[in-house]
């Protein structure tokens, strides 16, 4: 939200497109997307664009990973940001990530991996070579 806000009062232009999936924020900067970009023009139901075909059919799952022990030892030894570290690298979640990237490669699928760590998603595309 930083940036964008930076983004946004530094380029002029005469018209302003905010596209997002969602507009839930996890803090409280939801109210400057009305003076940013300005209010809400149009909401589509994800739902009824699957089934028109204009976006792919949608399976989600929860995948639980057992941390390896001997990242769960130093998990449970620290309480700084290093332990956010620790779970977004767990070498379960990468194997995971690998095994469902490559399933879904071999069916054809087009994939989106989402991450809310952006150095895990930087270092899961760098060690699976994408």
């Amino acid at each position: 939200a930083k940036m964008f806000r930076r983004v946004l009062t530094i380029v002029q232009a005469h018209c302003k497109l905010g596209l997002t999936a969602t507009l839930v924020r996890e803090d409280d900067k939801i109210v400057d997307l009305n003076f940013l970009i300005g209010p809400k023009l149009y909401e589509a139901n994800w739902m009824e664009l699957q089934n028109s075909g204009y976006i792919a059919k949608v399976q989600c799952a929860e995948v639980w990973c057992p941390m390896s022990p001997e990242f769960y030892r130093e998990y449970v030894a620290i309480k700084t940001k290093k332990l956010i570290l620790l779970y977004t690298m767990n070498p379960n979640k990468f194997r995971a990530c690998q095994f469902l990237i490559k399933f879904h490669e071999r069916r054809n699928d087009k994939i989106i991996v989402f991450a809310d760590n952006v150095f895990a998603l930087k270092e899961y595309a760098i060690r699976l070579g994408k």
